[in-house]
């Protein structure tokens, strides 16, 4: 063997840029698509305004019977609580006048007097609790614009109840 021989290298081919351009181009002419393209035109759905909620007409409801009886119900009790409060209210005031310093055993009678209050406070409240509910319950199914209104009503004289009940044990709380 002789001595160039083993000494010898062979030289990588370059390939040249021009080879390379061809051989990409050649390539990339397969993923062409063939035929008609899809127009580029609005579609029908694009062109409709999205911006604003479909009206859905509300289906027509009876009025329903057994509502208005549970109502009724919960509004008697909620009234039945406000008379328990009145009843209880005249003592708690006249003890509350005379309350002493606190810890003193005419503050302590005050302060059981405004307990009685709350105790009564919370028949009243619990009717509106038992309301409300009622509400959360119907919004979940349709109901008649008169049961929506009776509904309504019914809280807001419940409402109002609880609300002057608290105004006055926070006043004589004070």
């Amino acid at each position: 063997m002789p001595a160039t021989l083993g000494r010898h290298r062979e030289k990588p081919m370059k390939a040249s840029p021009l080879l390379l351009l061809l051989l990409l181009a050649g390539l990339l002419a397969g993923c062409v698509s063939q035929g008609p393209f899809p127009s580029l035109a609005p579609r029908p759905a694009e062109r409709e305004d999205w911006s604003e909620e479909p009206v859905r007409a509300v289906p027509a409801v009876a009025d329903d019977p057994a509502l208005r009886g549970r109502l009724a119900a919960l509004l008697d009790e909620a009234r039945a609580g406000r008379r328990d409060f009145d009843a209880d209210l005249a003592a708690a005031e006249r003890a509350s006048a005379r309350a002493g310093a606190e810890g003193s055993d005419s503050w302590i009678e005050a302060q059981q007097a405004i307990s009685r209050l709350e105790a009564a406070m919370a028949r009243s409240g619990e009717a509106l609790a038992a309301l409300h509910q009622l509400r959360l319950d119907r919004e979940a199914r349709p109901a008649s614009a008169a049961d929506r209104a009776a509904l309504d009503s019914a809280i807001e004289e419940a409402e109002a109840i609880a609300a002057r009940e608290r105004e006055r044990i926070d006043r004589l709380s004070r």
